[in-house]
């Protein structure tokens, strides 16, 4: 197990609002995160900041610098319709992320940040859920080389689009 990691993790704060929107309204970003889901995002990023606790918003950090976004919700069994999804008595969590800072694309980095913020932040959860649109190739990469699984395809009500529904097991992951 690893004791020290590379990136830190913090929780978003008003004053980083301005460069997540900024972020998420990049060409790069925007391709995946748009319409409802980003209208969404940005509702929900403003009421955790006003004190909700439905969705954590996360940035992290290489040495101080914040360069990725990260947004992480438990699954509520057995309300929760992710909880089909879920194949663990435990704790579930669902994550999304992005590379804000387009000096880090392409780098090879996004894995190593997956694997250290859940082993950092989410060390007793024992799975962790992870939903890409089916044509996003490069997410579904990073996410297969962090350790996720295919488990189902289907459609959100946010989008028109066809989505992966992928699954990791926290004892089988390691850095």
């Amino acid at each position: 197990m690893i004791t020290q990691f590379r990136y830190g993790f913090k929780h978003v704060e008003a004053a980083n609002r301005t460069l997540v929107h900024q972020w998420l309204t990049q060409p790069y970003i925007a391709e995946w995160f748009y319409g409802q889901g980003l209208e969404n995002t940005f509702k929900y990023l403003d009421e955790f900041l006003n004190g909700s606790t439905q969705a954590q918003y996360w940035l992290g950090y290489d040495k101080g610098h914040p360069f990725a976004f990260l947004i992480t919700s438990y699954v509520k069994k057995p309300d929760d319709e992710l909880t089909r999804w879920s194949i663990s008595k435990g704790d579930t969590i669902t994550l999304d992320m992005s590379i804000g800072d387009q000096n880090y694309i392409g780098k090879g980095l996004s894995h190593i940040l997956i694997k250290e913020f859940l082993l950092s932040q989410f060390p007793k959860v024992t799975e962790v859920l992870i939903d890409p649109e089916a044509t996003n190739s490069r997410a579904i990469h990073v996410y297969e080389k962090a350790g996720f699984k295919k488990v189902g395809e289907f459609i959100p009500s946010h989008s028109p689009n066809l989505h992966y529904m992928m699954r990791l097991q926290m004892k089988e992951l390691s850095v």
